[in-house]
Formats: structure tokens, sequence, C-alpha cells
């Protein structure tokens, strides 16, 4: 029963680590995603306000 412990916690580590990760990497998706929606309007803007 203790080997099955001990050997449990590694598995639980790497399930831990790969939620963090994906979480992180939406995370990072979703901001960039942002800056780029932040960023083509301010272009926009100052397209036709110029032009």
């Amino acid at each position: 029963m203790l080997q099955k412990a001990r050997a449990a916690i590694p598995l639980t580590k790497i399930r831990e680590w790969a939620f963090e990760g994906a979480f992180f990497s939406v995370a990072l998706i979703a901001m960039a995603g942002w800056v780029y929606f932040i960023t083509l309007l301010l272009v926009r803007l100052f397209v036709w306000f110029f032009s």
C-alpha cells in the first residue's frame, strides 16, 4: 500500500504541472489575442483620424 502511494506522488506532480502549463498557455494565448485586438483598433483609429 505504501509503495503505491509513493509511486502515485510523481504522477500527481506531473498532472499538476501539466494542468498549470495548459492553464498558463491558454492565458498567454488569450492575452495575445487581446493585445492584437486592441492594437488593431488603435491602428484603425489612427488611420481614420489622420486620413
